[in-house]
């Protein structure tokens, strides 16, 4: 009986322990491109977004799946390593080429994401999540 007791409270000690250690613990750090809507896209608003993705369709048009990849991650890279002002630059640019389109060509590219949420209802859904 009281080596049960001897059991029982070495168990309670050693898990009390192995709280205060991951309480102690410091968060893991958080991912630039994806926390909370964070990095590139969750920076930028949906018709800046629209013209981003037209942008980088037509400059990987011609390109093998590697090569779009590789253009990705450059850009990923590229948004990363701007400053703040840069990146308010780059965003102030997207609205601009954006209200210079006419308006059957916005109305086409709103139909485009429309039918992309359509045919990805899982990524639609974690984009409703992030406000997109």
């Amino acid at each position: 009986m009281i080596l049960h007791r001897a059991v029982l409270a070495a168990s309670t000690l050693s898990m009390m322990t192995v709280v205060a250690f991951a309480a102690d613990a410091p968060p893991p750090p958080a991912c630039p491109a994806h926390h909370d809507g964070g990095g590139l896209m969750g920076s930028l608003t949906q018709e800046e977004r629209l013209v981003l993705f037209a942008q980088m369709r037509q400059q990987t048009a011609n390109m093998t799946d590697d090569q779009k990849q590789d253009f990705r991650r450059s850009q990923r890279e590229k948004f990363q390593a701007m400053s703040d002002s840069d990146k308010q630059k780059f965003a102030a640019d997207l609205k601009a080429k954006w209200n210079a389109l006419p308006a059957a060509q916005q109305a086409g590219l709103r139909r485009e994401a429309d039918q992309m949420r359509a045919d990805h209802p899982m990524m639609a859904r974690m984009m409703a999540r992030r406000g997109c």
